[in-house]
């Protein structure tokens, strides 16, 4: 009985470690894609990062797949209408705030968002512990966006750093309901081209595009097609594809981690201590929501 027990949790296991490798490819992304926006119009960006990301990774979809595109048609569209939506308020978050760090760990509302979304779409029981949870990560974001209560520093990045948050846990909700039966490869690549199409009206209608583009924006706007968003695309859909984890929505946490660390690197961003308060505060109230699970 014990041996079945634990074959059965692999999947679920390999699930969770696949969601890992998916937070650090999209934490890469934070700086490839703020060193992109030094040259590129940011919903610009967004459309063409996703259409050539989903072109690239359609061609990898195995041919049987590919001849039945049209019964993933209507999923992939509605998912990655949340996605679009999700990326272009976080695309102008990016592009707005001056403090990637902090926005980095802004985002982690998502993740805590997931179990609420999974309510109002689908009437999922929500527990005393994930309230608990939210209402201790709330002083925690009070802490990063207003250094430590005195001095209010709201940014109006970071206002759009909260809608990409609310609208990913929709999507991610959505998104473990509809990606079990579909083509993994396939699937993500209809949600990407579907992203890109949505965005690049938007783009026409709202910036003016580079007539040219200099070597390192071209090696920028490469790396972030290649990894944050093929490869993070690919790994994810499989992960949620290969076993339904309740943690996955807090491991997604981890991508702001990331991006705080490599902002950190790269940029040489240095948290206040309040600051660091804060984001203890949210990892503390993740790990609180976490630990529900693990119980249950």
């Amino acid at each position: 009985m014990m041996a079945r027990s634990g074959a059965a949790m692999l999947p679920a296991r390999k699930s969770e470690s696949l969601l890992l490798l998916v937070t650090l490819c999209a934490g890469a992304g934070w700086i490839f894609s703020k060193e992109a926006l030094g040259a590129l119009p940011p919903v610009f960006f967004i459309a063409v990062r996703f259409l050539a990301g989903g072109l690239l990774l359609g061609l990898a979809a195995p041919a049987a797949d590919r001849r039945e595109w049209r019964r993933s048609l209507w999923p992939a569209f509605a998912i990655g209408s949340l996605i679009c939506g999700s990326m272009m308020c976080w695309i102008v978050a990016l592009h707005l705030t001056t403090a990637l760090g902090v926005g980095a760990f802004l985002t982690c509302l998502g993740p805590l968002l997931v179990p609420f979304a999974g309510w109002l779409l689908f009437r999922q029981a929500l527990s005393k512990r994930i309230g608990f949870a939210l209402l201790l990560a709330l002083p925690g974001i009070a802490l990063l966006v207003g250094n430590g209560f005195l001095q209010w520093q709201f940014e109006a990045g970071q206002l759009w750093f909260f809608g990409a948050a609310a609208i990913f846990a929709f999507y991610f909700s959505l998104n473990n309901r509809f990606a079990a039966d579909q083509p993994v490869v396939l699937f993500a690549a209809m949600q990407m081209m579907a992203v890109g199409l949505l965005a690049l009206p938007v783009s026409l209608w709202l910036e003016p595009w580079p007539t040219a583009l200099n070597a390192p924006a071209w090696t920028w706007l490469a790396l972030s097609i290649l990894i944050p968003t093929c490869l993070r695309f690919f790994l994810q859909n499989y992960a949620q594809r290969l076993a339904y984890t309740p943690n996955g929505g807090l491991i997604m946490l981890m991508e702001p981690v990331w991006a705080a660390v490599f902002s950190a690197l790269w940029y040489g961003e240095v948290m206040t201590l309040s600051q660091v308060g804060g984001a203890l505060l949210i990892l503390l109230a993740l790990t609180v929501a976490r630990e529900r699970h693990v119980r249950a």
